[in-house]
């Protein structure tokens, strides 16, 4: 009888699962959920808002990026209508993005409205919009019309971050039928930026292109420059390639990580229901255990940069954005650091990612973050040769290891 009544319960969770979006079932419930993350958090406090003065078309901005810390030269612009506010991103318009480790935040010109995405440790990624209402900035979680793009098949079915490279054509409409590139530090360079402007390139890419259609999809394109943009006073400089790169990265991690999230939450609570129903007492299962392992190995591979494509030499002397990332903290004792770039063959020095620091990672499900710490010491192990790891080299992994053994506290309680 008991198998039976399994087997029923089953049959009726895989007919609601097919339905609709696992992240919208228990113990997940994204859009019933209340909103857990930073955004929230500081916004709930009305004297962290009473002083923000709203800017004309630029609402907020400035406001927003001085209260997150996040620094103006992380600027990219994007030309390519994939945006909430389509109707006013031209490619002599484009949307300007900007971001920390954790927040990203959006503004078109001539728009008073900012769009927000943060991580979130209870439903992987959160979207807001924040407008000045009767003189007060007003925040609205946006739970439907974001997912249309931020919570599908581009983003592991969860609500995450995107980066995508299109065929836009002189409005900034992407040509569809050319096809569509989703962008991270796997991605080759010739697919990437599609739609975005690029600055300081010394390679080719799809960016700083304006195509037409034509009857297989879309032709070979015309240059469209930061210099055809007209002088719209935007809080940063340029698109800095570095920052391009660096936001592919974290992008896919944010959206790795917030599967991760999702898919422990959900593992347990199916624990949960299964313990109660088969009268037994367990920590983690060996089926709990195992879809732990399998979203948190893909975690894993990106901040070891497993897949990263070898990159051309690029140029960070001209770059703000390089040299305010290069000088982050923390710093070992001898002032080496996770924050240090390369970009040269690949982006960071030492291969491993610095978002292990971020409020995003450190919030990740105790049970995730038992088994990540501990794969970490295992593929760190100088002796010990990792399958799939074999990038990486005996020097880099004893560096890393003494970096986070001295900047961060989480080793010493693992490890």
């Amino acid at each position: 009888m008991r198998l039976l009544t399994f087997a029923f319960i089953v049959l009726v969770c895989l007919q609601v699962t097919f339905a609709q979006k696992f992240y919208e079932l228990e113990p997940i419930n994204y859009s019933k959920s209340e909103a857990e993350d930073a955004i929230t958090d500081y916004f709930s406090s009305p004297e962290n808002i009473e002083a923000w003065k709203s800017e004309g078309d630029k609402g907020y901005l400035a406001n927003f990026l001085e209260a997150f810390e996040i620094p103006a030269a992380s600027q990219v612009l994007v030309f390519s209508k994939t945006s909430l506010q389509v109707e006013r991103i031209f490619p002599n318009s484009p949307r300007a993005i900007y971001y920390n480790d954790d927040i990203y935040v959006g503004w078109v010109p001539y728009s008073d409205m900012l769009e927000i995405s943060v991580s979130s440790p209870k439903t992987g990624t959160n979207f807001y919009s924040l407008k000045p209402v009767d003189g007060k900035p007003k925040l609205t979680r946006q739970t439907h019309d974001c997912l249309r793009c931020h919570g599908g098949s581009f983003t592991r079915d969860v609500p995450g971050h995107l980066v995508r490279s299109v065929y836009p054509d002189f409005e900034g409409q992407p040509i569809f039928k050319a096809g569509t590139h989703f962008t991270d530090q796997t991605t080759p360079l010739e697919n990437r930026w599609g739609g975005w402007l690029v600055s300081r390139s010394p390679m080719d890419h799809m960016g700083n292109t304006i195509f037409k259609e034509t009857d297989r999809g879309a032709d070979q394109g015309r240059p469209f420059t930061i210099k055809d943009v007209p002088n719209i006073d935007y809080p940063g400089k340029g698109s800095d390639i570095v920052s391009l790169l660096i936001l592919g990265h974290q992008t896919q991690l944010h959206t790795l990580m917030a599967d991760l999230t999702i898919k422990t939450r959900r593992a347990l609570h199916d624990q949960k229901i299964m313990d109660e129903l088969l009268q037994r007492d367990e920590p983690l299962s060996d089926s709990t255990r195992s879809r732990i392992k399998h979203a948190a190995d893909k975690v894993l591979k990106c901040m070891f940069f497993i897949e990263e494509i070898d990159l051309p030499k690029i140029d960070m002397a001209g770059s703000v954005f390089s040299k305010n990332f290069t000088q982050r903290s923390p710093k070992d004792s001898q002032d080496r650091s996770l924050f240090e770039l390369q970009m040269d063959g690949r982006m960071l020095r030492y291969p491993f990612s610095y978002l292990i620091y971020s409020d995003t990672f450190n919030n990740l499900p105790p049970e995730a973050l038992n088994y990540i710490w501990a794969e970490i010491e295992r593929i760190l192990a100088p002796t010990e040769r990792r399958e799939g790891y074999e990038r990486l080299s005996r020097r880099n992994k004893i560096t890393i290891k003494e970096i986070l053994l001295e900047t961060h506290p989480s080793p010493k309680k693992y490890w």
